[in-house]
């Protein structure tokens, strides 16, 4: 697994390491919220392979610069389909693959491919589409440097029920502040 998603994450410079930080903060919320071992197996690979359909997006879309116009958007919004084409007849991915297709919807259904709302979207596709959020606004992107964690964090709270599920948004802030408490408790020994 880590060779393919290390082969998207390849693609683009801006966006290495962005598959395995996905998998990792996916994990980390799937733990607090107290997913089995077997769904954290399930969760980690399709966080892994989340963006394997960029790999059927053109360069020049991929490495824009700037803003994407509709066509440029549209073709970017084909990849949760195209990955599951890619990856639809390996066997063991089978689980994985509806959590691939899903992690851009939205639970008000304004997302994409298939506008599925609120209970619809599983929960595997709802902390991937979290921590995906999430490192993309952190990072630098060809368009912009990355957004310091407070910023990140508002637009997590501002689209808490309306894009994000608040379930997984609290669990991600849970985990950030059991980080932060066991920071302090190291610097202080």
């Amino acid at each position: 697994m880590p060779t393919l998603s290390n082969s998207i994450d390849a693609r683009d410079p801006y966006t290495a390491g962005h598959s395995k930080r996905v998998a990792e903060i996916s994990l980390e919320i799937g733990k607090q919220l107290r997913l089995n071992k077997d769904k954290l197996e399930t969760l980690e690979i399709a966080a892994l392979l989340h963006d394997v359909g960029k790999l059927g997006i053109p360069d020049a879309i991929l490495h824009k610069t700037g803003k994407l116009n509709d066509f440029e958007y549209s073709k970017i919004k084909e990849h949760p389909t195209i990955g599951v084409n890619i990856l639809k007849d390996i066997e063991f991915l089978k689980e994985a693959i509806p959590f691939i297709l899903h992690h851009h919807e939205r639970l008000d259904g304004g997302g994409y491919p298939t506008g599925l709302k609120a209970n619809e979207i599983p929960l595997e596709a709802k902390i991937i589409a979290v921590a995906d959020s999430y490192d993309a606004m952190v990072s630098d992107r060809p368009y912009r440097k990355g957004l310091p964690h407070s910023t990140a964090s508002n637009e997590l709270i501002k689209y808490k029920n309306i894009q994000f599920d608040s379930q997984v948004v609290d669990a991600f802030f849970k985990i950030h502040a059991e980080n932060k408490e066991e920071l302090a408790h190291q610097k202080s020994r």
